[in-house]
């Protein structure tokens, strides 16, 4: 049996199309409306998976799109996924899953990437012979294999607890187009690559990519940065940000030519289920997304650990809880840093704080519980003791060095106070008085950590900037 091909995992088909609809398809006519409707394919799930009705985009209702990116040539009419025409087949997987949630009020959109090689229990599904298939543990996008788009989208519903409305399908032949129409997207390459794999060849530096380069450079994964599936996830991510900037920008919007081709070319790479293949739904959804822009756009990875075998990989199910109940609940994610009144944001997580407890009240065994408190918030507890004096507030003492990490605990136990001491261990004092009433949890600023696979980016960064 031949080799299955590997195509590209991108995803800037739908971002890139679904921002240019926000901005150009209200002004495009009838009759190059209905062209664009007919250009799109509808897909069947309901074999492993029932379309919800329809949302509202007007409603402030968050809206969750799944977008899979499959090596298929060819999904005709609108036959169901879970038949031999179009599941199962030899050559066509999806290797690409990624979750768009657009807020209710509309001011944000989160892309999270789901890892191919997510070692996942599959849902039961109907496979390409009519019999039901998964219960077991396989990588994550087996489920395309099973059953199509349904049994993905069951598979991220059941895994997740997100609920997902609509489906994409991206054709990357599609693609390709769809670059080409925008005139190519900026990329940067730290080192020449020479991919005999992906056919890719480039020189170093900032250059403009088009058709199968881009293509290549979006597949390619020995051959640039650690050659790992997550850093090729980060890179594509990367890439969409850089064409929705290459979209948005007035070269491309304000030109009939540009906006035909690139219009005609994302919907012809499309398929979906049906409530979304209206050009009426899609431009509805995208005319309330007009207020988003790149900056808006946040991309992050579900957070997971690699296993023993160094191909597969494990969600780390307590952090990833937290992004999914974010995006359930339609929250901001990353969650935004906790700031001070009159103050800037906070930069020290309890993690990284020690505190020696001082009881300052008249109740016995104050400090014991005191510190059980800061233990859950994630503070590191090196020692209790008694006070000489007792206080009616509570104070931090910190070493010139520990200011940050003293701003941090001061807002947590609500302290009025704080003071410089000579301390050089890097240890806080946390003098408890009586009107201690708990420790809030705090989220800090984080920088930018390429190894925390959960840390996000945005569309507005460049390509090209570190």
């Amino acid at each position: 049996m031949a080799r299955r091909r590997r195509w590209p995992r991108v995803l800037a088909g739908i971002a890139s199309v679904m921002v240019l609809l926000a901005t150009g398809a209200a002004a495009a006519g009838a009759a190059l409306r209905d062209q664009l409707g007919k250009n799109i394919t509808i897909i069947d799930p309901s074999d492993n998976w029932q379309p919800r009705p329809a949302a509202d985009p007007n409603a402030g209702q968050p809206i969750n799109i799944l977008v899979m990116g499959s090596d298929t040539r060819d999904i005709k009419g609108s036959k169901k996924y879970g038949n031999s025409t179009n599941a199962g087949i030899e050559g066509q997987r999806s290797d690409t899953t990624l979750l768009f949630h657009i807020s209710g009020d509309r001011t944000r959109v989160t892309g999270m990437s789901i890892p191919r090689d997510s070692l996942v229990t599959l849902p039961m599904c109907k496979n390409s012979r009519g019999v039901q298939q998964g219960g077991y543990t396989g990588r994550f996008n087996e489920a395309f294999d099973i059953g199509g788009p349904g049994c993905t989208v069951k598979a991220v519903e059941e895994l997740t607890g997100i609920s997902v409305d609509h489906f994409i399908v991206v054709n990357f032949n599609g693609f390709k187009d769809m670059v080409d129409a925008v005139g190519g997207v900026e990329i940067c390459l730290e080192q020449p690559v020479d991919d005999p794999n992906s056919g890719l060849k480039l020189p170093a530096g900032k250059q403009t990519v088009s058709g199968e380069n881009a293509l290549a450079y979006v597949r390619a994964r020995e051959t640039l940065g650690d050659g790992s599936d997550i850093q090729r996830i980060q890179r594509q991510q990367d890439f969409i940000g850089s064409m929705i900037r290459k979209i948005t920008s007035a070269g491309v919007i304000t030109n009939p030519i540009k906006l035909f081709n690139l219009l005609d070319a994302g919907t012809k790479s499309l398929s979906t289920d049906k409530s979304l293949s209206d050009i009426d739904t899609i431009q509805a959804i995208a005319e309330s997304m007009t207020g988003i822009r790149p900056s808006d756009v946040t991309f992050v990875t579900v957070p997971f650990v690699y296993n023993a075998d160094g191909s597969t990989v494990s969600w780390d199910q307590a952090k990833a809880n937290k992004m999914f109940n974010a995006i359930i609940h339609d929250q901001p994610w990353p969650e935004p840093a906790t700031v001070p009144p009159g103050q800037t944001a906070l930069t020290v997580p309890p993690e990284n704080i020690q505190v020696l407890v001082v009881n300052g009240t008249p109740t016995p065994g104050f400090a014991d519980v005191v510190a059980k408190d800061l233990t859950k918030q994630g503070y590191q507890v090196v020692g209790t003791q008694g006070a000489k004096n007792n206080t009616a507030t509570t104070t931090v003492s910190y070493g010139a060095d520990s200011a940050e990490a003293a701003r941090t605990l001061t807002y947590a136990t609500g302290a009025t106070a704080s003071k410089v001491i000579q301390r050089t261990d890097g240890v806080l004092v946390l003098k408890v008085g009586e009107d201690y009433s708990g420790v809030v949890p705090v989220v800090t600023k984080k920088k930018k950590d390429p190894t925390d696979t959960s840390s996000p980016s945005t569309a507005e960064k460049s390509i090209c900037v570190s």
